[in-house]
């Protein structure tokens, strides 16, 4: 991995430069469809209580509507502190 001037710590290049310490910029809940964040949520709890086939069932009904945004908004949901 080359650094790339003005680059966060860590940025691939190409990648976007900002400061250090900044995660990943997200597009927030307000624009996401509601059934599309209603399924992450339902993902999210799935996740927690362990229920596996729940998770594959719903995974496979986000696939088919999901886009970037939703995808990161389930990342971050995943890994938000309980």
């Amino acid at each position: 991995m080359t650094a790339v001037p003005g680059a966060r710590a860590g940025a691939w290049p190409g990648e976007a430069a900002g400061p250090a310490g900044q995660g990943w910029a997200t597009a927030g809940p307000a624009g996401i469809d509601p059934s599309v964040r209603e399924t992450v949520e339902q993902i999210v709890r799935a996740v927690r209580d362990g229920d596996d086939a729940a998770i594959r069932t719903l995974l496979a009904d986000l696939a088919a509507v999901a886009d970037t945004a939703a995808l990161l908004y389930l990342r971050e949901r995943l890994y938000a502190t309980r």
